[in-house]
């Protein structure tokens, strides 16, 4: 046998500086290479993004929307029906009731505080009733 026929671990490549990236490391190195650069992309897009004026998602003033909130959360004793009186504070079914018979009987209240005229409410509910009715 001739040492020209025999194919050594040195000679199956080229081993070196000049070998290059090629085959199964080079498919890996371009996929790793590609994610990094879709990652910092990203990351430089998403700063630029934060950086940019905010955008108006309403245009009500404060005043507006603190007037709106508060009609909206408070219940009208005249007008409320037995669930939306029961939907008070210390004000269960029966009370609810108590309220709207009160109110068949001596008309609308003129005030809040008239609700203590009703059984069952005293003071220390029209505490808790007040900063949610109106009449």
């Amino acid at each position: 046998m001739k040492g020209a026929d025999f194919e050594t671990a040195t000679r199956r490549g080229t081993v070196g500086p000049s070998a290059g990236v090629s085959g199964r490391h080079g498919a890996r190195l371009l996929v790793s290479l590609a994610v990094v650069a879709v990652l910092a992309g990203g990351a430089v897009y998403a700063s630029r993004v934060s950086e940019g004026a905010p955008k108006v998602v309403y245009t009500a003033s404060l005043e507006e929307a603190a007037a709106e909130s508060e009609s909206s959360l408070k219940v009208d004793i005249n007008s409320a029906d037995a669930e939306e009186l029961d939907e008070l504070p210390e004000v269960g079914p029966s009370t609810a009731e108590a309220i709207m018979e009160y109110r068949r009987t001596n008309g609308s209240f003129t005030a809040v505080e008239e609700l203590e005229e009703v059984p069952g409410i005293g003071p220390t509910t029209i505490e808790k009733i007040e900063p949610f009715a109106t009449v």
